[in-house]
C-alpha cells in the first residue's frame, strides 16, 4: 500500500503554482517534477476520469483520511480539480507516468504550516492500486521532495525548511517509502486515528531541509 493519511486531498489549501480555470482543451500543464519513469504536475479538468479509476479502490481509500472520498466517483474527481483550479496558487497536483502523461495514476500534495510552522509542510499522497509494488511512490515522492526544498516559495519569499508526514499503523508501504527518502520516523501517536470502527495508531516521519541535503 502506497499511501497515507492525509493525502493530495483534505482541505482548501494555499498553494504555489499559479492556476486559472482551465478549460478541457487547453494544453497539459508543465511539470514541476520530472523523474526516470514518472511526472508530476498540476491538475487539468481532463484528469477526472483516470483519477476517479484509481483512486475508487477500497484499498486506497483504507489509511487515508476521511477526506479522501469512498467509493470515489467521476463527480468526486470532478470536483476537487474543480475546487484546486480556482485557487489562485496550488499545492495539490498529478502524479503521472512519463509515457502517458495525459493519465493520472496518483496524487501528491503539500498542507502548508502557519504561523511559527510556516516553514513546515506536511506531505501527502496516494498511488492507485495498479501502480503498487514498483517503486513508482518512492520515485514520485523523492522527487517532490527535491522540489518542495529547492523549488517551493510562499508568501514574502518563505521557503520550506522541513517537511514531515502521518502514517496510520499497518501502512507499512508508505512508512517504508517514506524511510527510502530520508523521513526520519520521530514518534507515534498511540490511538490517534479512527477509521470505520478501527482505532489506529498514528506514526511521525520527518525531513527538514539539512538533513535531507546532508543525505545528497
Amino acid at each position: 500500500m502506497t499511501q497515507q493519511p492525509t493525502p493530495a486531498h483534505p482541505a482548501i489549501m494555499e498553494a504555489q503554482i499559479k492556476a486559472s480555470n482551465i478549460s478541457e482543451d487547453a494544453p497539459l500543464p508543465t511539470p514541476i517534477v520530472t523523474t526516470s519513469r514518472l511526472v508530476i504536475r498540476a491538475l487539468h479538468p481532463n484528469d477526472a476520469a483516470s483519477a476517479a479509476l484509481n483512486a475508487n479502490s477500497p484499498a486506497v481509500a483504507k489509511y487515508m483520511s476521511n477526506a479522501f472520498p469512498h467509493p470515489y466517483t467521476l463527480e468526486s474527481a470532478e470536483t476537487w480539480i474543480a475546487m484546486n483550479l480556482q485557487l489562485p496558487y496550488q499545492t495539490n497536483f498529478g502524479i503521472c507516468k512519463a509515457s502517458s502523461p495525459d493519465i493520472q495514476i496518483g496524487g501528491i500534495g503539500l498542507t502548508l504550516g502557519a504561523d511559527v510552522s510556516s516553514h513546515t509542510a506536511e506531505v501527502g499522497f496516494w498511488v492507485g492500486e495498479n501502480y503498487w509494488g514498483k517503486g513508482y511512490t518512492t520515485e514520485a515522492l523523492e522527487g517532490f521532495t527535491k522540489w518542495s526544498f529547492e523549488s517551493w516559495e510562499g508568501k514574502d519569499g518563505q521557503r520550506l525548511r522541513r517537511l514531515w508526514a502521518r502514517v496510520f499503523s499497518g501502512n507499512n508501504a508508505s512508512m517504508r517509502c517514506f524511510e527510502k527518502c530520508g523521513y526520519a520516523k520521530e514518534g507515534v501517536f498511540k490511538g490517534h486515528a479512527e477509521k470505520n470502527g478501527e482505532v489506529m495508531d498514528v506514526h511521525l516521519f520527518g525531513l527538514t531541509k539539512a538533513d535531507w541535503e546532508a543525505r545528497r
